[in-house]
């Protein structure tokens, strides 16, 4: 069954009380069509630890993909506190495990493990918060860079394990994925990319004896005609360039030596590649994730979210705009691609 997710920061920086997002995260719990909210994690914004769990609270409906950085709590704390969130929100939880990225922002955490060394830590992480949701007795465990004793959870998920989501292009992301991700997280891309990632990733989990599901994340401009469809992709590129200077749009930190990055700044050289899959705002935000853009018509845009679906993409995670956050606009066009890629 295809998947459908968005993203969004639904408590905004610079807001002291919680009556605007009450409204933004009421009109998600109504979007039927989604399935997963991608709530993402940077050392600047509102702490989604804290954000989420308030989400649950007050909705009914929204599950939320909640991003977790391996350091900035214990493994054993972790496992523990994610057991107990999903409980709480009787199973609508998933984590989104984000391992690379800027070393600028995770030095704000005091965090300055080199980054060839963060996917063996994480590595490690994710073996001690499976093994705490999954052991019947207590362990121990004598790692690298963990030693904990007696670990013994009284609390378990509600889902046996809350879903590992993950994403990255670099070999070390690749093989950490194949060891714990159940669904692994790819930027958009021109379908020969895709293809050839899909097929690294399969390629690295079969020893695993692991069987991969894969999203694509696209930010989707789409309309009656191609005419107006653009007509929305350029009103964002113009809003998103006027805001230069400012930080009104994240950007990747040029700091950001990521594979994910280049790879994503390589395509900016070709603004339109495939049939409509377009580039334009990612070489203004300097290759930050879920930039990358399908324009066109419905039934363009359709025919392209096919095209990827046959590649093997079990989800997709749509934003739309300058904000690339949900509109409820979509909703219709979404329940379509719902009925017809399932």
């Amino acid at each position: 069954m295809l998947e459908l997710f968005t993203g969004a920061q639904p408590l905004i920086g610079g807001e002291d009380e919680p009556d605007p997002l009450e409204k933004r995260v009421a009109d998600l719990d109504k979007a039927d069509v989604i399935d997963r909210v991608l709530i993402g994690y940077s050392s600047i914004w509102p702490h989604n630890h804290a954000v989420v769990p308030y989400l649950l609270a007050r909705t009914t409906h929204l599950s939320p993909i909640l991003a977790h950085r391996p350091g900035v709590m214990s493994p054993t704390s972790a496992a523990r506190f994610f057991a107990s969130l999903d409980v709480l929100a009787r199973g609508r939880l998933a984590l989104n495990i984000v391992v690379g990225g800027s070393d600028k922002d995770l030095l704000r955490e005091g965090d300055g493990t080199p980054k060839a060394d963060r996917y063996r830590r994480a590595t490690e992480y994710l073996d001690i918060v499976r093994r705490a949701w999954t052991s019947p007795e207590a362990f121990d465990h004598h790692g690298e860079f963990y030693d904990v004793e007696g670990v013994n959870l009284q609390t378990r998920p509600h889902q046996g394990q809350v879903p590992i989501f993950m994403g990255g292009d670099s070999e070390d992301a690749i093989e950490f994925g194949a060891r714990h991700a159940d669904l692994y997280m790819l930027w958009g891309e021109p379908l020969a990319g895709t293809r050839e990632r899909i097929e690294r990733v399969r390629a690295a989990s079969a020893p695993h004896g692991r069987e991969m599901r894969f999203s694509v994340s696209l930010r989707i401009f789409v309309a009656e005609t191609d005419e107006l469809a653009w007509q929305a992709a350029r009103d964002a590129e113009r809003e998103i360039e006027a805001a230069q200077g400012t930080n009104r749009f994240l950007r990747s930190s040029k700091g950001d030596t990521s594979a994910g990055r280049q790879r994503a700044l390589a395509l900016t050289d070709q603004e339109l590649h495939d049939d409509c899959f377009w580039t334009g705002l990612t070489k203004l935000v300097g290759g930050f994730a879920n930039s990358q853009a399908l324009v066109g018509s419905y039934d363009r845009v359709l025919k392209s979210l096919r095209r990827y679906r046959e590649l093997g993409v079990d989800a997709f995670l749509v934003t739309t705009g300058a904000e690339a956050g949900y509109d409820p606009a979509l909703g219709e066009f979404l329940a379509e691609t719902k009925r017809t890629l399932t």
